[in-house]
């Protein structure tokens, strides 16, 4: 079998003007490297950067023209162009900044995971949903190029029936707020790869199997390790292992694959730093790998196709794509991961 996969295939749509006027609250370092100037070359129109550290609200700002620059939250809401306010700050500050810009009447795009609780993340969705504004959730990882173009080949069908999905990551976060915050490495980041899983397979787990490890000499105060086992209802003939080592030590050796395998062939998307590639190969020509280089990065596409998804929902009046509700679903499992691995037992989810 020979697969055509190209470039529009995979790349995220993004709206074609400038659309709704943003205000950017919080200006750490991931706005200031990766989404503003991810904004900037989509052409997205930022009106307004707000952060208690004028200096880093002026750094975001640099990115584009004349906008308003404040450390106060109140001035950038009472601020007639914002219409959606990208939510930057860490989960634990979110739920009273989202009562406050909910109340105004603004859009939210927040980063993940939403809330440091599963409680305080459901009351968050209520608030918008009471306000009636739109609630999404910045879970970039879906628009990453890499990642749309294998789920292209799931929904394509030419793996035929997919009953593994495999992901192993390799990387090195044991310093900084990472290493201080309890529970990181499941629910900040490995988050992206729970809610990958529920993206590729389109199924939600029955039972969640965690187990995690504490490695000698490590800053962190919560294991950098993991393996993950989602188990689906049986009629679904699926499986899913996430394992995730976020505390290797030797640079050369980080990566990250997902293996995918199916009743008619396999997929191998190898996703370093550089450049991602995807393998294919098919169990009636085994002897032949067909490998295409995927055009664009995590940096760009991911965080640009992500409030590009936002501005095309508010456009054509429609729930965004890991919209809050939906995100609830993957901050659960994430949860239940945690719960499985202090505890040693499976939890059961519900399908």
């Amino acid at each position: 079998m020979f697969v055509d996969l190209q470039p529009a295939d995979y790349q995220p749509v993004l709206p074609s003007g400038p659309g709704y006027g943003i205000g950017i609250v919080g200006c750490g370092i991931t706005v200031c490297d990766s989404q503003a100037p991810a904004y900037k070359k989509a052409g997205y129109r930022v009106v307004a950067c707000c952060d208690r550290i004028e200096e880093r609200a002026h750094g975001a700002a640099a990115n584009f023209g004349r906008v308003l620059v404040t450390t106060e939250l109140e001035e950038l809401l009472s601020y007639p162009e914002v219409q959606v306010v990208d939510l930057a700050v860490h989960h634990h500050q979110r739920l009273p900044l989202v009562e406050q810009i909910a109340a105004a009447g603004k859009h939210i795009l927040s980063q993940k995971p939403l809330a440091p609780s599963l409680r305080e993340a459901e009351r968050i969705v209520e608030i918008c949903r009471d306000a009636g504004v739109t609630l999404m959730v910045n879970h970039q990882a879906r628009w990453a190029p890499s990642h749309r173009a294998l789920k292209f080949l799931v929904d394509s069908g030419v793996l035929g029936h997919i009953y593994a999905f495999t992901h192993v990551f390799r990387a090195y976060q044991d310093f900084g707020w990472y290493a201080e915050r309890e529970d990181f490495n499941i629910v900040d980041h490995g988050i992206h790869y729970i809610d990958l899983s529920r993206y590729f397979s389109g199924y939600t787990p029955l039972r969640v199997k965690a187990t995690t490890t504490m490695v000698p000499g490590q800053s962190a105060v919560s294991p950098m390790i993991y393996t993950i086992l989602f188990e689906y209802q049986p009629s679904c003939q699926v499986m899913t292992t996430l394992h995730f080592s976020n505390i290797v030590s030797a640079p050369a050796l980080h990566d990250q694959f997902w293996f995918l395998d199916g009743t008619h062939g396999s997929a191998l998307l190898s996703d370093p730093a550089g450049t991602a590639k995807l393998s294919l190969s098919f169990k009636d020509s085994p002897e032949q790998v067909q490998t295409f280089e995927i055009a664009g990065s995590w940096e760009y596409e991911g965080f640009a196709g992500s409030m590009g998804e936002m501005l095309l929902a508010l456009e054509e009046g429609r729930e965004p794509e890991s919209s809050g509700r939906d995100h609830l679903v993957s901050l659960r499992m994430a949860f239940a991961a945690v719960e499985s691995a202090n505890s040693g037992e499976g939890v059961e989810f519900g399908g």
